[in-house]
């Protein structure tokens, strides 16, 4: 399975199923990843409750961004994606809940070289999109760049579960059965068979903090969620990194 993650080649996947992304991340997850994500922003918030302008990278089709929204209704939200076809499912769903897009705004971009200023935004966030980027480093020093200092980087992201009782059916499910049923209704095979081989080649949780520390962020929560399948980050911008 190619992991090559051009903005070409991962734009396009995602463009690819944005009609069925929603439905099969809920099904998929029985859902739970509303959950995960609620989970994630209230923290954000407990580190840094006077958060306002926050960046959502790869927003896609919106869910993190609208927990946001919910739970914080004074937030103003900026969406970028590199999907125009996920962009415009989140503008639909954008409407459809009446939220003014002066309080969330659509972009498309790319993460790796972003159409910001300096010291943009309070916190930058991104669910299941940081292991998709080609240079995850140069992510995270566009993310300092555009966080004002002592701004918050939010990471919301797969990964696999340790405890072998749970880790082996976890696996069969994950490696055999997701790709399969997430192909089917999809219509796309490889975007499904990409998704675990993605996760299983990215930076484990436990790695997550010496990587922030090294990119000029200081770890201040870690939380593994439902077994270890999915993890939040959060770390506070020190302006100075390599």
């Amino acid at each position: 399975m190619s992991l090559e993650k051009s903005p070409q080649r991962i734009g396009s996947m995602f463009d690819r199923i944005a009609a069925t992304y929603d439905f099969l991340n809920h099904f998929l997850s029985l859902g739970v990843d509303l959950w995960w994500r609620r989970q994630a922003v209230q923290a954000l918030w407990r580190c840094a409750p006077q958060t306002r302008t926050v960046l959502d990278v790869a927003t896609g089709t919106g869910d993190l961004a609208f927990a946001a929204l919910r739970h914080q209704p004074q937030a103003v939200v900026v969406g970028l994606d590199l999907s125009r076809k996920m962009l415009r499912i989140a503008e639909q769903k954008r409407r459809a809940r009446s939220i003014p897009e002066r309080r969330y705004g659509l972009i498309a971009g790319d993460a790796l070289s972003m159409p910001f200023r300096d010291s943009t935004f309070d916190a930058v966030m991104i669910a299941y999109g940081i292991r998709n980027m080609p240079d995850t480093a140069q992510a995270f020093r566009e993310f300092r760049r555009v966080l004002r200092p002592g701004g918050r980087v939010l990471i919301l992201e797969f990964s696999l579960p340790s405890h072998p009782l749970f880790r082996r059916p976890y696996l069969f499910y994950f490696e055999k059965i997701l790709p399969r049923l997430g192909g089917w209704v999809s219509r796309d095979g490889e975007a499904y068979r990409y998704l675990p081989a993605s996760v299983g080649a990215f930076i484990r949780p436990e790695a997550m903090s010496a990587f922030g520390a090294a990119e000029g962020f200081d770890p201040q929560r870690i939380r593994l969620l439902t077994g270890g399948i999915t993890y939040y980050w959060i770390g506070r911008c020190t302006k100075d990194g390599p």
